[in-house]
C-alpha cells in the first residue's frame, strides 16, 4: 500500500500514490508531477492483484509531456503484491513541473489498484 503523505525519513522524502485500473482493458495513466526541483532515487511499484499479460512502464516527461527519458518498459505483472523496486543510481533530475509518469497496460481486464512510493531527494 502507498504512503498517504510527504514523509521525511534523513534526506530522503518518501511520497505514495495509488493508481486505479478498471477492468476495461486499456492504458492507465499515473503523473507524478513535482512543483519543485528534486532527483528520484527510486521508485517501487506494487500491483495489488495479478493480471496476466499486465505490463508497465515508467516515464520521465517535460510539463508539456515531451518524452526525457523512458526509465522502464513492458515490466509485466508478476503477481498480486509483487514489489518491483527500481533503484535509480544514477537518480533522475526532475526540473520544477516535470512528471514522472506509470503506464499500466491492463490486458487481463482485471480491476486492480497499482500502488507507488517515489523516494526523492531535494
Amino acid at each position: 500500500m502507498a504512503i498517504g503523505k510527504k514523509v521525511k525519513v534523513g534526506g530522503s522524502y518518501y511520497k505514495g500514490y495509488a493508481l486505479v485500473v478498471s477492468a476495461p482493458p486499456g492504458d492507465y495513466v499515473l503523473d507524478m508531477t513535482h512543483a519543485d526541483a528534486c532527483v528520484i532515487n527510486g521508485i517501487t511499484v506494487i500491483p495489488d492483484k495479478y493480471g496476466e499479460g499486465d505490463c508497465f512502464k515508467l516515464e520521465h516527461l517535460k510539463s508539456d509531456n515531451t518524452l526525457i527519458r523512458t526509465i522502464a518498459e513492458t515490466v509485466y505483472n508478476v503477481g498480486a503484491n509483487a514489489a518491483w523496486l527500481f533503484d535509480l543510481v544514477a537518480l533522475e533530475m526532475m526540473n520544477p513541473g516535470d512528471k514522472f509518469r506509470l503506464t499500466y497496460t491492463n490486458a487481463s481486464s482485471t480491476a486492480m489498484n497499482v500502488y507507488t512510493n517515489v523516494e526523492r531527494i531535494r
